[in-house]
């Protein structure tokens, strides 16, 4: 049976964003297991004593059940420079916990620290990320995203990113991006489009 990750934000004990990763759950469970899952994240993470200082990345692996809850020290990666890699077959749209295809694509990055996939012309995410986009002081997201990351749906549904067609040949137009994930929001680093290979 496949198996399924969340990877939650977990701040001096607070998690954020709960409502989000609960809601992909559901629906990730109902598409794969073809039924609900009966737990809750909060009821799950609630019964562990979890660490209430600093900043942790909390990892889920659950099937129909839940698997294993690590909480992990987190220090977000330098990422300064993007490669484009091009993969019209690629279909990540479930967080599996097997990445293999993912992670085929990020060993062609070449020297740059991370990729932006590309998937019939379209602009879709980075290896670990949902990408949002600059120009004039705005923020966009592409339409077309591999996974549909809590971070990317809080962004938008707070009217913080608006989304929009991004083709490959539209990257000139904008001035930065950032990569945003559960643990990664705003307050990401830019990287400017000249930085993209």
């Amino acid at each position: 049976m496949c198996r399924l990750i969340e990877s939650i934000y977990l701040n001096n004990g607070t998690f954020r964003n709960l409502t989000y990763h609960q809601l992909r759950m559901e629906n990730s469970s109902k598409e794969i297991f073809s039924s609900p899952n009966k737990w809750t994240f909060e009821n799950i993470l609630r019964a562990f004593a979890f660490p209430q200082s600093g900043l942790f990345k909390v990892r889920v692996v659950y099937d129909e059940q839940v698997k294993q809850v690590e909480f992990v020290p987190y220090q977000p990666k330098p990422v300064k420079s993007l490669k484009l890699i091009f993969s019209d077959s690629i279909c990540y749209s479930h967080k599996f916990e097997n990445r293999k295809a993912l992670n085929e694509l990020f060993v062609q990055r070449g020297n740059c620290d991370d990729i932006i996939i590309v998937k019939n012309g379209f602009v879709t995410d980075a290896s670990y990320a949902n990408l949002i986009f600059r120009k004039d002081n705005n923020w966009y997201a592409p339409t077309t995203f591999l996974l549909n990351g809590t971070m990317r749906a809080f962004l938008i549904n707070t009217g913080r990113v608006t989304v929009t067609e991004i083709r490959v040949e539209d990257l000139v137009r904008y001035e930065a991006c950032k990569l945003v994930n559960s643990m990664l929001g705003m307050e990401a680093p830019e990287i400017l489009i000249s930085s993209i290979e």
